[in-house]
């Protein structure tokens, strides 16, 4: 008999950045911001990394294009596997605001997702419009 775990989400956790160059974290619904990540579980520091990743992914790649970018916020959510080896089975992350509210918005997202060194080391990261 396969031993079986109960569902389990963790997060969502939230990086924000100011437009200006300041990066901010915040774990729960409601969470208090903090320019640290949170660190409550290692599953939770890792989807910070994630998403501290992907901000200065896309920092990266507007610089590239000659864009500034504006304050957004990327959340991110994983769900643990039912089975064995205990494990992340899927990771969800969406972006609101810059550059989700623009033209290519969506492209900025998609090019910086192929740059993040920790999305490319977990493997399959969903990008979605909303959690």
């Amino acid at each position: 008999m396969a031993l079986k775990f109960k569902p389990k989400t963790y997060g969502p956790v939230h990086v924000h950045f100011d437009g200006e160059g300041g990066v901010s974290f915040a774990e729960g619904e409601t969470g208090e911001r903090h320019a640290h990540p949170p660190h409550s579980t290692p599953v939770v520091t890792l989807l910070a990394s994630l998403g501290h990743c992907l901000v200065e992914s896309l920092r990266i790649v507007a610089r590239g294009k000659g864009l500034t970018p504006g304050a957004f916020t990327i959340t991110v959510i994983g769900e643990r596997a039912l089975d064995l080896p205990g494990r992340l089975g899927s990771i969800r992350y969406a972006v609101e605001g810059w550059p989700m509210d623009q033209p290519g918005g969506a492209d900025l997202v998609a090019d910086a997702k192929a740059i993040c060194t920790i999305s490319n080391s977990l493997g399959p990261v969903t990008i979605s419009a909303g959690l």
